[in-house]
């Protein structure tokens, strides 16, 4: 008694989230940041899961990380252990079986609060347990969620989504920067700057204003809270959601709209295979919801 629980062979949770992690985000620095553990710690963890599974499950190189024939064949059962210890912990505890909606922080604007809201007053019985999650997938792809608003097209066989809504770009930049006296910008305008990008939950693509090729530069920070600094420093610029503009203000930065830039899809995503009874009912919600916005466009 009074040891970390482990599953055969010496197995245990710990484990688990630690090849989650890394194979959801295909980066050792990126899961660390994501489970708030260093990366020689994370490394330690993951080596001693090799070891007691006796196969290699990732591949390491000075450039990516990649998934072995084992690991993939792992994953997928390290997420559903995953998932059902978890489960398994709140039926122990006799707590309800919440339904976790997470939203990345470029994701939320209204469109969350809208839904969340319509489901909570047509089921009140159902704890709803909305939480921000940095994770390119919101959390889904390690059983933390069982739906999640995702900026971006999500591209995954074990997620379903549903589109919500297109959000423009705009740009961010530092308050004394001198495109900030204008009041629309272009691509053009801002090539040549550097490129302030979150890495663990970013809509921003290393090439969104490349010429010829040729990437602009890069500083990469870990949390909206980072971005917002080095741009207000005048580290560099950014873009994000035009909502997301609106909900995370700083005195040292300003926001301008981008009139060339393709707007950002605003999904709802789900298991494919969601356990959670609500989830079918929580995606009902938010299709009435994108029936509501359609019809007001097309009367206004």
């Amino acid at each position: 008694m009074g040891g970390p629980a482990a599953s055969p062979g010496g197995v245990e949770v710990r484990h688990l989230l630690a090849f989650i992690a890394v194979a959801e985000h295909l980066s050792f620095t990126r899961a660390a940041v994501d489970l708030c553990v260093t990366q020689p710690s994370l490394s330690r963890t993951i080596a001693q899961l090799e070891r007691l599974v006796n196969a290699s499950l990732l591949l390491r190189t000075k450039r990516r990380v990649e998934l072995t024939d084992a690991g993939r064949a792992f994953l997928p059962y390290a997420r559903s252990a995953s998932d059902m210890i978890g489960r398994a912990v709140e039926a122990a505890r006799s707590v309800p079986v919440a339904l976790r909606v997470s939203f990345t922080w470029n994701a939320a604007a209204g469109y969350s609060t809208s839904i969340v809201k319509e489901f909570e007053r047509l089921h009140p019985a159902v704890v709803v347990d909305l939480r921000r999650v940095e994770d390119p997938l919101g959390g889904l792809g390690r059983r933390r969620a069982d739906v999640s608003f995702l900026p971006g097209a999500v591209v995954d066989d074990r997620v379903a989504t549903l589109q919500l809504a297109l959000e423009p770009r705009v740009a961010a930049l530092p308050a004394g920067h001198p495109l900030a006296s204008h009041t629309v910008l272009t691509l053009a305008q801002l090539r040549g700057e550097t490129i302030v990008i979150n890495v663990v939950s970013s809509t921003t693509p290393r090439d969104l204003w490349a010429v010829d090729d040729d990437e602009p530069a890069v500083l990469e920070v870990n949390n909206i809270e980072e971005w917002m600094e080095a741009i207000a420093a005048g580290r560099g610029v950014g873009t994000t959601l035009r909502s997301a503009g609106q909900m995370y203000s700083h005195p040292g930065l300003v926001y301008r709209p981008i009139s060339d830039c393709v707007p950002v899809p605003i999904t709802v995503a789900w298991h494919r295979d969601a356990t959670h009874p609500m989830v079918a009912d929580f995606i009902a919600v938010a299709h009435r919801f994108v029936a509501v916005v359609q019809t007001q466009e097309n009367d206004g």
